[in-house]
């Protein structure tokens, strides 16, 4: 009998430290999964980040030239409005000579 109570409690010894060899394996295992996981949303943050840089970028870039355009555009504009402006002053500038020469020499 003392033999089965000896091994008995041989049996319940190597139980414990079979638990606690699990338990210290499933620790380690925790620990790794939660550094890996720690790594990854680093990894997942860092890629973020450099898609929001890129992304700005992209915006910016896309403004510049919507804003090169319409300067374009305004230039076009202002450059039409000033050549109509300039023949009507021609114009003008010839009636008024007309008016002159009418004034001056009594032409009609």
């Amino acid at each position: 009998m003392a033999s089965e109570v000896a091994e008995a409690l041989k049996q319940i010894r190597a139980g414990e430290e079979e638990a606690r060899r699990i338990v210290s394996e499933a620790r380690e295992r925790a620990a790794k999964i939660l550094a890996e996981a720690e790594e990854e949303a680093k990894r997942m943050s860092e890629r973020a980040r450099e898609e929001e840089r890129r992304l700005a970028e992209e915006i910016f870039q896309r403004f510049v030239k919507e804003g090169e355009a319409e300067k374009e555009k305004i230039i076009a504009d202002a450059e039409k409005e000033a050549r109509a402006l300039k023949e009507q002053a021609r114009k003008n500038e010839e009636k008024a000579i007309e008016a002159v020469l009418e004034v001056l020499l009594g032409f009609r």
